[in-house]
């Protein structure tokens, strides 16, 4: 069996207290609620982490090929099925082993946290139902990793297209492979408000190319 195989086969380990079926109901007591989020915060971070999930649906599965759309969200909003194992496909919020999952209304609240901490933000503001993008690095920390490979591979001062920057044979070996283009996009921006990156656009506003170095 190769390393690759080895690691599809892997699951990710979930603390004990994820088999414990309280913790998958909003508990009244304001101290325990207070570390019960807290709790679910580092799961839906860890869990991401460990699957390399980009994006999450409101109930919890792993999104792929996200895009923002429009307000309207006519079809951007599909759940494409992610390659892999068993446990990318599963919602975080679900435990099939003690059969409980958590209710929306909770989902929506453990997300609101992530967002206040700066680890996730709405794929689309206005038309919520797309998703959740999930930063398991900060954007500071994900623009630093990618300026830092632009200039340790002397790629300063060249133009890159998004593709590239994803799937590139050279990115293969870096943390930010594959990172979903929405993400992918919010990065640069920190980076082109520093200073360090330019977009290149096309007539209809696509993203061309990015020019790194100030």
């Amino acid at each position: 069996m190769d390393e690759q195989t080895s690691l599809k086969k892997t699951a990710f380990s979930f603390p004990k207290l994820y088999n414990f079926p309280p913790f998958f109901t909003r508990q009244p007591n304001q101290q325990t609620y207070h570390t019960q989020l807290e709790a679910w915060r580092k799961i839906v971070i860890e869990y991401c982490r460990f699957y390399r999930i980009w994006a999450l649906s409101l109930n919890g599965i792993a999104l792929t090929n996200v895009k923002a759309g429009s307000s309207s969200g006519d079809d951007e909003d599909e759940e494409s099925e992610p390659s892999g194992t068993e446990g990318e496909k599963a919602s975080v919020f679900k435990n099939t082993k003690i059969n409980r999952e958590v209710k929306g209304d909770f989902i929506m609240t453990i997300y609101e946290s992530l967002i206040e901490k700066k680890e996730a933000s709405w794929i689309n503001e206005q038309n919520q139902r797309l998703g959740i993008l999930i930063y398991w690095n900060s954007l500071e920390d994900w623009a630093t990793m990618l300026m830092n490979w632009v200039v340790s591979t002397g790629q300063d001062g060249n133009v890159l297209t998004i593709y590239e920057l994803q799937n590139g044979e050279a990115v293969q070996d870096q943390e930010f492979a594959g990172m979903a283009t929405e993400t992918l996009t919010r990065v640069i921006s920190v980076l082109a408000k520093e200073g360090r990156a330019r977009v290149l656009k096309d007539d209809d506003g696509t993203i061309a190319g990015v020019k790194f170095g100030s």
